[in-house]
């Protein structure tokens, strides 16, 4: 059960390097405000649920994703000429903290983050915000876009497996990122 919580730490830093908005009126997007220096402020999953079979017995539980410690800084820099893509770039990091609980046990996880994101390139595309950090595309929803405030939504929906056992993980990640 360890591993499967290494795991959950593991997935929710790659969330940021695809996602979708339950929200039936989406936002306006001013891509204007994106371009500049933020701070990573806050990480938080929502409707984690786990469901695996072990030793043919159906187990479901739920998880918590949040974070702590935060170091991790992001620059997105927009291009005036349109054949070149916008840009980005992060140094720090921060400390990832899970919480899986299922019938009869309870795992809290600690885990440093020390790699934010790395470095690649974004763009919008109506309401989502679209990175490419080594040659992969990952989308999220945009779904709060201020001049000082950013948060995006990425929704999970993996198959997992550790130990010999089949782990089937679902919920929601949100990243809030507050401009400098």
């Amino acid at each position: 059960m360890k591993r499967f919580a290494m795991f959950l730490c593991l997935a929710s830093t790659l969330l940021f390097v695809s996602c979708n908005n339950d929200d039936d009126s989406p936002i306006e997007i001013d891509q204007s405000l994106i371009p500049g220096e933020w701070s990573l402020s806050d990480v938080k999953s929502e409707n984690g649920k786990v469901t695996a079979t072990i030793e043919n017995i159906p187990v479901n539980g739920s998880y918590s994703i949040s974070g702590k410690d935060y170091t991790a800084e992001a620059t997105f820099t927009e291009v005036s000429d349109t054949d070149k893509p916008n840009t980005f770039t992060s140094t720090g990091g921060f400390t990832l903290v899970a919480k899986i609980t299922i019938p009869t046990q309870s795992i809290d996880y600690e885990e440093s983050i020390p790699d934010f994101i790395g470095a690649g390139e974004w763009k919008i595309d109506g309401t989502k915000l679209i990175t490419t950090v080594a040659e992969k595309d990952a989308s999220f929803d945009i779904i709060a876009l201020t001049a000082q405030t950013m948060s995006i939504k990425k929704d999970i929906k993996e198959t997992v497996e550790q130990q010999g056992i089949t782990f089937e993980v679902t919920g929601s990640q949100i990243f809030t990122l507050t401009k400098k």
